[in-house]
This record gives C-alpha cells, sequence and structure tokens, in this order.
C-alpha cells in the first residue's frame, strides 16, 4: 500500500487516479493533516520510505488504502509508527542511503485495496530511457498538496547527464536514479509531500523519492534511491531482527 506521511519530494501537472490504483500506496500525515512523505508496505507490518522523512512518532499516522488521505475513507487503515530505522549510513548533505524502515504499531489488513508492494527479486541497474511511474499526495502545479493520490510517467536519465543538470553540486551515485518527465513539452515531476513514495519501473519496485532542485523544471530530473541488493539484504535483516515473535 502506498504510505502518506510528510516532508520534502516531487509531483506536478498530473491526473487523478482512481481509488484503488495504487493499493500498497501509503500516506504519512503529521499532526496537522498535512502529507508529508509518501511510502510503500512490503510486509504487513513493515513500510519502506526515505530516511530523510523522520518526524516525531507521537506526530505522525500512517493511512494504508487512501485515495484522498486527509479525509475519513471507509477503505482506509490508520496505524501510528512503532519504531523507525533510518539506514545508519544515510547522509543528509550527500543523500546517499536515503531509505528508512518503519515498523507500525499493529499489522495490516491486505485487501483490494491495501496490498504489499514486492521487493524486487532482480537489483540490476535501471536503463536510461526506462519508462517508470510515480505516485503520490505531493505538491502539485497549484502550489498546493493533491487531494486526490496522482500519478505521473517519467523516463530513466543517465548518471552523468543527471549530473551535469546538477551542475556536477551533487554526485549521483550507483545507489541513486534519475529520472524526468517522459515528454520533454510537458512538465512531469515529483514534489514536496512525494518523498519516500515508489517509484515503480517495468513493473517492478526500482526506487524511492528521494531529492530534486525545485519541481517539474524543464529538463531537470529527480532523484530517487535505488533498490541495490545492499539495500533489499538490509532491509530484509531489520524485518527478521525485529519482527514481532
Amino acid at each position: 500500500a502506498f504510505i502518506k506521511f510528510t516532508y520534502e519530494s516531487f509531483s506536478a501537472f498530473q491526473l487523478k487516479m482512481l481509488p484503488g490504483r495504487y493499493n500498497s500506496v501509503e500516506d504519512l500525515l503529521a499532526a496537522d493533516n498535512l502529507t508529508k512523505c509518501g511510502g510503500a508496505l512490503v510486509e504487513k507490518q513493515w513500510v519502506l520510505t526515505a530516511a530523510h522523512c523522520q518526524l516525531k512518532k507521537s506526530e505522525v499516522r500512517v493511512v494504508l488504502g487512501a485515495h484522498q488521505a486527509s479525509i475519513a475513507e471507509k477503505e482506509q487503515q490508520i496505524f501510528e509508527v512503532l519504531q523507525y530505522f533510518p539506514n545508519p549510513q544515510f547522509g543528509t548533505s550527500s543523500m546517499e542511503n536515503d531509505i528508512m524502515l518503519l515498523k507500525l504499531n499493529s499489522i495490516a489488513k491486505l485487501n483490494k485495496y491495501v496490498q504489499l508492494l514486492s521487493l524486487p527479486d532482480s537489483c540490476e541497474d535501471i536503463k536510461p530511457g526506462t519508462t517508470c511511474k510515480v505516485a503520490g499526495w505531493g505538491v502539485t502545479s497549484s502550489g498546493k498538496p493533491s487531494k486526490y493520490l496522482q500519478e505521473t510517467t517519467l523516463k530513466i536519465v543517465g548518471r552523468k547527464s543527471c549530473e551535469r543538470k546538477f551542475r556536477n553540486s551533487t554526485k549521483i551515485t550507483n545507489n541513486m536514479l534519475c529520472a524526468a518527465g517522459k515528454y520533454k513539452f510537458l512538465r512531469r515531476d515529483a514534489c514536496k509531500g512525494d518523498s519516500g513514495g515508489p517509484l515503480i519501473c517495468a513493473s517492478r519496485y526500482s526506487g524511492i523519492v528521494s531529492f530534486g532542485k525545485g519541481c517539474g523544471r524543464r529538463n531537470m530530473p529527480g532523484v530517487y534511491t535505488r533498490l541495490t541488493k545492499k539495500y533489499i539484504d538490509w532491509i530484509k535483516k531489520i524485518i527478521s531482527l525485529h519482527r514481532d515473535p
């Protein structure tokens, strides 16, 4: 399930989605009921998001099965965060290792609105030009967070090209992916409030919304944490060590 949280990410110029289309995306809401981040339900009690999405546990609720996450819907399941597990090597300046697991205070009930998003079996790199999708409740072209879960289509941009777009001020490592709007004449991106949400490439969970320079800027890619074998092994280890008996 896609999650709703609250922090900083990407999104612009998108279409409304039908309820249930992304049943593994969650929304992370702060106490002010604003979306801070997104995420994905990877186990019944575990959500995968971005490490920079940390908030005080008392300020956050996780909404599963949401289409309009800021209002009550009968399909929603709402949880508190029991424990945060940011990657211990996360660097706020480099944004390297921007990945975090959240343990929920109870187990999600899987149904047509709430389902798991499977971790990738293969951790092969994603080739430039590959078509991907990203979804979230982040800021749109109106400058305000979306009321509805949105999606947009992107394509992967090569790391060297991406680094040049950032004028070499940011190191784009093999643990990152870059993606920009599929069509140059349409500005597509993730934005504030989408961070932590999943990047789906060729029907595979491939990355996590991490950072960018503005939203929807022409020829400016967004950057995503790539789900490498290193991260998959770390995820499995954390869940195994902290699973309820």
